[in-house]
């Protein structure tokens, strides 16, 4: 089968297609084959050695796919050949086919697109296990950072779902209107205003209830000032390259409660693998997620769609942070 190697950990430029042999199946495990891989930050951290997951080498990257089931190891009823599914998987999302532990594999409704599909587990996923942590409902004011991404669209559609206002900050206005459109109520452009002020205006005085913030660096202590007191705020990651010192005398004096929230630790990417230990929970939240998206309750965006062999394109559109929600990789 075809296959993107990671041989050496070094920049995502080093990547190569190559013909592999498929994945061995195993015995409790479920073939897929592949039609869509999805394309985050995380994967040029991951192939370049410095994620929270250290791989053994050579293997193949991508941890998230859409496509059906071929096979089935012993043991499996769960699933048939045949079923749509999409999938969180460990590595080998570039390639063809991935055998999988079926505790992180989910069920797509018939008939919804393959190549949305992919864009729910991770995401979505995330943002609804974050906010939900957060206390998102109906009468909050949640500030949503990179809500231009994959990520910060998820968290937007998810809020609003729960009945919360949301308030959409980005760094360009193609960004914004994609958060307005997903259903966001305002929108802040943070690279060229007043973040602070924006949102003070936007409350009454008062401030965001809850922040759901994915870029962290710099913007960070600006987001401590734009919570309300006795706020919350979620921390899922370092988009900006930049992990930030947080000024603790500030959490302090506001009351404010600050998360941070690894949704590998309950798909596996843990310290121990807990997989199975909140599969049930975890499969509950999707078969939510995929029924709301079924519903048209949540909009998936139509993704931006790249050949396998051009995955040092997909990469750079994501790394450059020029996309608006999803990218991701087809391997037919």
């Amino acid at each position: 089968m075809r296959a993107v190697i990671c041989e050496k950990f070094s920049s995502y430029k080093d990547l190569r297609l190559a013909e592999v042999a498929a994945p061995e199946m195993k015995p409790g495990c479920v073939r897929i084959a592949v039609h869509f891989a999805s394309v985050s930050y995380a994967i040029s951290l991951m192939v370049a050695g410095k994620y929270q997951r250290k791989m053994n080498l050579p293997f193949i990257p991508g941890t998230e796919v859409s496509g059906y089931v071929l096979e089935c190891g012993e043991g499996v009823s769960e699933f048939q050949p045949g079923d749509p599914v999409a999938a969180i998987i460990d590595a080998g999302a570039y390639g063809e086919e991935v055998v999988v532990d079926p505790a992180t594999v989910y069920r797509v409704p018939a008939g919804f697109p393959l190549v949305k599909a992919v864009s729910i587990p991770l995401s979505f996923g995330t943002a609804a296990t974050a906010l939900g942590r957060g206390g998102v409902g109906p009468g909050k004011t949640v500030l949503v950072t990179g809500a231009g991404g994959a990520l910060g669209l998820a968290a937007v559609q998810v809020a609003q779902l729960k009945g919360a206002t949301v308030i959409a900050a980005a760094g360009s206005e193609s960004k914004l209107e994609a958060a307005l459109a997903a259903g966001a109520t305002h929108a802040i452009d943070y690279s060229a205003g007043n973040l602070i002020d924006s949102v003070k205006s936007l409350t009454g005085g008062k401030g965001a209830d809850l922040v759901f913030d994915p870029v962290g660096g710099e913007l960070f202590e600006r987001l401590i000032r734009c919570t309300a007191i006795e706020g919350s705020m979620l921390s899922l990651g370092f988009a900006s390259g930049d992990i930030p010192s947080v000024p603790v005398n500030l959490l302090l004096v506001k009351n404010i409660s600050l998360f941070g929230v690894n949704f590998s630790e309950y798909v596996g990417w843990g310290k121990q693998d807990r997989r199975h230990e909140f599969a049930l929970q975890i499969k509950e939240m999707m078969a939510w997620l995929f029924k709301e998206a079924d519903n048209n309750n949540l909009a998936i965006r139509q993704p931006e769609v790249y050949a396998l062999y051009d995955f040092e394109a997909a990469l750079d559109c994501v790394i450059g942070r020029r996309s608006i929600g999803k990218v991701v990789i087809t391997t037919r």
